[in-house]
């Protein structure tokens, strides 16, 4: 018997779930572009350019943010691949190389809102004492307007507006409150991504095998939902 759908429209022929398969290839490709955007500025402006910016956040949130956003887009050209060529086995590679993009996600998200939470101001404290350059100090102090860590004469980068007799107050505050809000807006779009990403998950585990409307795959003598329903 002739396929009558043979000649159809290609958005005819599509199944609904290669559409949702699509759609959310698409959408991880959007927001994982996002985020590679954001982890780039970041890292060209702390690394790079060191002149406005302050060094609070470990380049290992970026770091990780950016490994993340790099996976995503790779996995969802593969997923793309997979789904216009109608190829289960790369929609098979693609279910399952979402795993490693999601469990970088939530790292992210896992790294954050436990330093966030757990004695955050030691954490600074400790970094300010044993880690941070001069150049670093004097970095946080020109753009928080402060002199010092706990005061003008604690661990302090002095220069022609820091110096022991300044009025300005120490860092420790807030240097604490500025990290505490970034912290708080790394940990936040995380967890809002991996509900997301975890839609992506199940979207390419329930649709992969129907990308087409044939029988598991496209070996030769399958019948395929239309040609059954037709019989």
């Amino acid at each position: 018997m002739k396929k009558s759908y043979a000649e159809d429209p290609f958005y005819k022929r599509w199944t609904r779930s290669k559409w949702i398969l699509l759609l959310s290839a698409l959408l991880l490709l959007g927001y994982s572009a996002a985020i590679l955007y954001f982890s780039l500025s970041y890292i060209i402006q702390n690394l790079l350019v060191k002149l406005t910016y302050i060094p609070i956040v470990p380049v290992l949130y970026h770091t990780v943010s950016l490994a993340g956003a790099v996976f995503g887009i790779a996995t969802a050209l593969v997923g793309l691949v997979g789904i216009f060529r109608e190829n289960r086995i790369w929609l098979s590679y693609y279910t399952i190389v979402l795993w490693p993009g999601f469990a970088l996600y939530i790292a992210v998200g896992y790294i954050a809102f436990r330093r966030a939470k757990l004695h955050l101001r030691a954490h600074i404290k400790e970094e300010w004492i044993n880690s941070y350059t001069r150049e670093q100090r004097l970095l946080v102090q020109r753009n928080l307007f402060c002199c010092g860590f706990q005061d003008s004469t604690y661990f302090a980068a002095y220069d022609m507006r820091c110096f022991p007799t300044t009025t300005l107050p120490g860092c420790e505050h807030k240097y604490s409150l500025f990290e505490k809000d970034l912290l708080t807006s790394l940990w936040s779009w995380s967890f809002t991504v991996a509900p997301v990403h975890l839609f992506v998950m199940i979207a390419a585990l329930l649709c992969s095998n129907h990308v087409n409307s044939l029988l598991r795959s496209a070996r030769p003598g399958l019948v395929s939902f239309r040609d059954k329903k037709q019989e």
